[in-house]
């Protein structure tokens, strides 16, 4: 690796940490490109995970959102497994994506949960389940909900453990009735738990030599097999070994955190919760080693507090255990109160970062969005097509042109691109071309071909070539699952002021060649009929999704949806289309389009009016459109940022094709608002009507058909509204 390229692994408590020592002490960062891979958008508090499940605090409240983090301290943000280190080539294997090079790398990549022989098949046939990822577990957990009762057989903690025992109290809290049973090895564990699990009527047995319906493992850690598996030196346990400045033995590119490290040697102690401390030494010492000083050296204390909370029923006088070495004292609330205060605090300073964040921001003008919020307003566009005597494009828009015919195919064009969305640049480049494509889908044709178009920031030569290799794999992964061939491009170097992450500085936009047989009608988004339906293929809320993202606001819930969709391809939705419409022997699409940068309703107004201009020609009325409000499907969480006042940049451009609808006499308007009674409360219909003018990357495909088809549109597909003959 020729260009300085600092990787951190894992989304472990030392990586945050690091992350907000940087933000709080800037001059601590390295002035090189920072990257995070992590498997998941936000860090479960470890500490707090029992709280999580006994039900005294939500999960968001246990949350380090690390993507917000990583945005605010420009870091590129890489959601991916890490199956694999080439630490030779300095190369690391993720999972279905290309490598990523470093030339050096922190890891805090955790652990998982130590499974032995007896409780794989069980685990495999999600009978038991691993503690580790909380995340996952936590899913498991809460299916377990409904058979709260004395009556269900037993649930099974297996472990000897503090981690063990406390999630034993706090399931006991989080069901009172259901029959509980901790496996475990009774010398290892003080007569003080005993008793307190007998009180709870939570069993103990040495094994499972009795009937029982789930089991949940909490059976200690083993490291990641991509670490077993490797040359650096390793403790008994499997963890990395490292020398008291945090560097892997004998590599002077390589640190190691966390639970997946262990410092020196000698005898073996915990590194767990005691390994966070190590985070000012280990900003420190990088900083150091990117300036050639000497580094620091750190070493965990023997010994370190640790709480245990009961979650006893009583809520007034919550209580805890304090464990310091072999002395276990309690319970009492004093320890519950400094657990909570320890906690809280830890978190806060994760939070009040990220609001303070937040604070300054609302004093400053709106941050101009990203992805296909970054489109021109359409009366900009539509009153420059027209001073340009090209009118046909603003009156009667289309998303792909016809190229080619032949006797035998159809070849249509289109064209998308914009600035980047998001700071992975394979990702970024992914999203980018499935958006691209949605133009010829709209059309009803499937992707040939396309050429590429692309700006790199201005930044040295070997960073370049990562940031262009990155995005051309991100196109090529999409032309690749789809079919197409990519035939050409064009790249220049951007003359804007190059800012971390530097990725972001990526403009990409693709020219698609879609095809269709000659027997196909390509869908326009004229051809609305009286009697249609109108389908939709995704729900909405991308753009305010993002825009919460650039103020480091993000929906826990939402964002695993929204990602899965930013990267799936609607092309095969299209091609069950076309093949019910072979059986039918006919076309039961009469218009479509995709909804992107105009919003539903800047889209929906395109349809109508190219409808209603085809229909006056042929002396036809015009038509209208019944939308329902109750029936649009939304991102989980979008409502509640709308509430809290997010808006896309084109939001308020995008809003103007509203007020020239509302401002109509009503017989007039071509969109009627439906709401029906009582599904949404006022403030409700109000948040759903501004989603109408979001902005949406990759957003969903909208079809016009006639309703005796519309039983043939699989579960992807739902209605939203149907058309009219407007009233002369």
């Amino acid at each position: 690796m020729s260009f300085d390229h600092l990787v951190l692994v894992g989304g472990g408590h030392s990586n945050v940490l690091l992350m907000h020592n940087w933000l709080m002490q800037p001059n601590l960062m390295p002035d090189v490109p920072i990257t995070i891979i992590s498997r998941d958008s936000s860090l479960v508090y470890s500490s707090m995970y029992p709280s999580v499940i006994s039900r005294t605090i939500k999960l968001k409240e246990s949350l380090i959102d690390i993507s917000s983090l990583a945005n605010r301290a420009k870091i590129s943000f890489i959601k991916s497994d890490v199956c694999d280190i080439d630490f030779l080539k300095k190369k690391i294997i993720l999972q279905k994506r290309p490598s990523i090079e470093y030339s050096r790398i922190i890891l805090n990549c955790g652990s998982n949960t130590k499974i032995s022989d007896e409780y794989k098949d069980l685990v495999r046939q999600k009978i038991a389940f691993p503690i580790r990822p909380f995340l996952q577990s936590y899913q498991f957990i809460k299916s377990e909900d409904p058979y709260n009762s004395s009556t269900e057989l037993p649930f099974v903690i297996i472990g000897s453990g503090l981690a063990a025992i406390e999630i034993a109290f706090a399931l006991r809290k989080r069901w009172v009735k259901r029959k509980l049973i901790l496996v475990c090895d009774p010398k290892k564990i003080s007569n003080k738990f005993l008793k307190i699990l007998k009180v709870f009527n939570i069993k103990v047995r040495r094994d499972m030599n009795f009937i029982y319906k789930r089991i949940l493992l909490c059976t200690g850690n083993n490291p990641q097999i991509w670490i077993k598996n490797n040359i650096l030196e390793l403790d008994n346990q499997g963890r990395i070994i490292t020398s008291n400045n945090l560097r892997a033995i004998g590599k002077l590119d390589i640190y190691a955190v966390g639970d997946c490290a262990y410092v020196g040697r000698k005898k073996n102690r915990s590194s767990g919760i005691l390994a966070v401390k190590s985070s000012r030494t280990l900003s420190e010492n990088i900083i150091r080693d990117f300036n050639g000083k000497t580094l620091k050296k750190w070493s965990p204390q023997k010994l370190g507090l640790q709480i245990v909370n009961l979650f006893n029923q009583n809520d007034d006088y919550p209580m805890s255990f304090a464990v310091y070495g072999k002395y276990v004292l309690g319970p009492s609330t004093i320890f519950w109160h400094l657990k909570n205060k320890i906690d809280n605090n830890f978190l806060q300073k994760f939070k009040n970062l990220l609001m303070d964040d937040l604070k300054d921001k609302s004093n400053n003008i709106e941050m101009d969005c990203r992805g296909c919020a970054a489109k021109i307003p359409q009366n900009i566009l539509n009153n420059s097509l027209s001073d340009s005597k090209l009118n046909k494009f603003a009156d009667s828009p289309e998303d792909a042109s016809e190229l080619f015919r032949s006797n035998k195919k159809i070849i249509l064009q289109s064209i998308d691109g914009f600035p980047s969305l998001v700071s992975d640049p394979w990702l970024n480049a992914k999203i980018t071309t499935l958006h691209a494509c949605s133009d010829l889908w709209a059309c009803g044709a499937k992707l040939l071909s396309g050429q590429v178009l692309i700006s790199v920031p201005k930044v040295n030569n070997s960073l370049q070539k990562y940031i262009f290799s990155q995005s051309l794999e991100g196109v090529r992964s999409v032309f690749d699952e789809l079919g197409g061939e990519i035939i050409g491009g064009h790249t220049y170097e951007s003359r804007n002021l190059s800012k971390k992450p530097y990725s972001l500085g990526v403009d990409l936009a693709l020219s698609v060649q879609g095809i269709l047989d000659i027997h196909e009608k390509p869908w326009r988004k004229y051809g609305m009929k009286p009697g249609d339906v109108l389908l939709m293929s995704r729900p909405l809320g991308i753009g305010i999704f993002f825009a919460a993202k650039m103020k480091n606001i993000n929906i826990f819930h939402g964002d695993e949806e929204i990602f899965k969709d930013l990267q799936t391809s609607q092309q095969n939705l299209i091609e069950n289309i076309k093949s019910n419409q072979e059986k039918l022997g006919k076309e039961i699409v009469n218009a479509a389009t995709d909804i992107t940068g105009y919003g539903l309703l800047g889209h929906l107004n395109e349809m109508i009016k190219a409808s209603n201009l085809r229909r006056r020609s042929e002396n036809m009325n015009d038509i209208k459109v019944n939308l329902w409000l109750d029936a649009i499907k939304f991102y989980p969480g979008i409502l509640d940022l709308i509430k809290q006042g997010i808006k896309s940049s084109l939001y308020y451009e995008n809003h103007k094709i509203f007020d020239l609808i509302s401002k109509q006499q009503i017989h007039k308007q071509s969109i009627n608002f439906c709401e029906a009674d009582n599904n949404f409360s006022n403030e409700e219909y109000k948040a759903i009507k501004e989603l109408l003018f979001d902005p949406q990357t990759c957003g969903p495909i909208l079809i016009s058909c006639d309703s005796k088809y519309e039983n043939y549109f699989d579960n992807n597909w739902y209605k939203i509204g149907v058309v009219m003959e407007k009233d002369i």
